[in-house]
C-alpha cells in the first residue's frame, strides 16, 4: 500500500523546511539582502499556511509547523524588525489557510500546491545563501 498523499507532501515540506535556511556556522548573522529577506517573509507565510493544513489533519494541538517557524527564527536570529515581519506573516498564512480548509481531503489538497510554492522558495534561498 503506498504512502497516502497529504503525508508524501507533508514530508516534502517538512524536508524543504529543515533545508531551507540551513548555511554553514556563522551565516545566520551575515546581512541578507532585499530579495533574501522577502523569501524568508514569504517561507514564513507558507509555513504559517503548512501549519494550518497540516494541523486540520493532526488535531488543534500539533505544532509541527510553529516549530519549524521557531527553528528558523533561531537560526536567522533577524533583527528584530524582521523577526516582527517573519511572525505576522506566519499568523497570516496560517489564518489563509485555517479559514479555507475544513476538512483533511481539502488541506491535503491545498497541501500540494503549497508545496511547490515552499519548494520554489526554499531554491531561492539556497541559490541565494548569504
Amino acid at each position: 500500500m503506498g504512502t497516502p498523499r497529504g503525508l508524501r507532501i507533508g514530508a516534502a515540506l517538512a524536508i524543504l523546511a529543515q533545508t531551507a535556511w540551513v548555511a554553514p556556522a556563522g551565516a545566520a548573522q551575515a546581512v541578507r539582502g532585499p530579495e533574501q529577506r522577502q523569501a524568508l517573509i514569504d517561507l514564513a507565510f507558507v509555513l504559517g499556511e503548512a501549519h494550518a493544513l497540516h494541523r486540520t489533519c493532526a488535531g488543534p494541538t500539533d505544532d509541527t509547523w510553529r516549530g519549524r517557524m521557531r527553528t528558523l527564527l533561531q537560526v536567522e536570529a533577524p533583527p528584530e524588525s524582521l523577526k516582527t515581519k517573519l511572525t505576522e506573516s506566519f499568523n497570516a498564512g496560517f489564518s489563509a489557510k485555517d479559514a479555507q480548509a475544513k476538512d483533511c481531503k481539502a488541506a491535503s489538497e491545498l497541501e500540494a500546491k503549497l508545496a511547490r510554492r515552499g519548494a520554489e522558495l526554499a531554491r531561492r534561498l539556497s541559490a541565494n545563501s548569504p
